[in-house]
């Protein structure tokens, strides 16, 4: 008999704690975890679902989620997100996308796929010719204020939308041509010519961003790569070529030692520019190979020249 009180007692002391646990989890885990645990099997379904084609099956089992009354805010706004998805890339239907992303960003404003439901709102809404309504979502995604505050007292010299385009940004864009370019564009008929090239520029820019080219693995990978160019290019300007020091008579020692076989016995002064040039040219490769060398010897790099095949 006791050891029937003594099992009975263990029973309910595990029965205890588990309720205890339960409870745990209830205060301290967000609801969101708690509804993305308890709708888990559902979405791995319509996620299979979507993976095999099966789209319109997929949106089905999303929507059996969005039937149940219970479920939280958070989780119903990621739902409407994954259908609008669907309807967007895959059945083309760009009016139930355009519905289901404005139902997503209205009930959780701070998602992390709020800016892109935004874009593929705007781009549905462009699809289904409803221009004013696409303008209107655009505009409403810039801070426009914003912008007119930054260039304060700037000329304004074209509008995309709301959108303004300044002189001084024109100006900017100018002298990013290389020299002989930027004379062509220097005259007020030249600037206009430039401004239409720009406006161009910037409406295929945004119809691309609008239908997530940002986001295709190739560029990306080429942004990185140009980030790196940059960066290197950066650096070398702040670090090295301050180190390559000219001297006057360096220069011309250097023209002693190559006298014949770079410049053919022809006097100093004739061939003076070339020599600084090649000298320069030479200096900075010296330097750069020295910062390299330091570099790697800070890194201890290893170059295995046998697996070089």
């Amino acid at each position: 008999m006791a050891n029937g009180k003594s099992f009975i007692s263990t029973i309910s002391l595990i029965i205890s704690v588990v309720t205890l646990v339960l409870v745990l989890y209830m205060v301290f885990v967000p609801p969101g975890k708690q509804a993305e645990g308890r709708y888990e099997i559902e979405k791995q379904l319509a996620g299979e679902l979507t993976d095999n084609n099966l789209y319109k099956a997929a949106v089905a089992q999303y929507e059996r989620i969005l039937d149940d009354p219970d479920v939280d805010v958070v989780t119903r706004a990621n739902i409407n997100y994954l259908i609008g998805k669907i309807y967007f890339h895959d059945l083309l239907d760009y009016e139930r996308a355009a519905s289901h992303y404005v139902m997503a960003r209205a009930l959780n404003p701070d998602a992390n796929f709020y800016t892109e439901a935004g874009k593929n709102l705007i781009t549905s809404l462009e699809k289904m010719g409803r221009m004013v309504d696409a303008k209107r979502e655009l505009n409403k995604a810039v801070d426009i204020d914003s912008i007119y505050a930054a260039h304060e007292g700037e000329t304004t010299v074209a509008k995309i939308g709301e959108v303004p385009i300044f002189l001084s940004e024109l100006d900017d864009a100018i002298q990013k041509l290389p020299p002989e370019m930027q004379k062509q564009y220097l005259s007020p008929e030249g600037k206009k010519e430039f401004l239409t090239q720009y406006i161009g520029a910037e409406l295929m820019y945004r119809a691309a961003v609008r239908e997530g080219y940002d986001n295709n693995a190739e560029i990306a990978k080429e942004k990185q790569e140009l980030e790196k160019q940059l960066l290197v290019q950066k650096y070398i300007t702040d670090k090295v070529l301050p180190e390559v020091n000219i001297d006057t008579s360096d220069v011309h020692n250097y023209y002693l030692a190559n006298k014949s076989e770079k410049y053919g016995d022809k006097l100093y002064d004739d061939v003076k520019t070339q020599v600084l040039f090649d000298y320069q040219q030479e200096k900075a490769q010296q330097t750069f190979a020295e910062y390299i060398g330091k570099l790697a010897a800070v890194e201890k790099v290893q170059i295995f020249d046998e697996n070089v095949k």
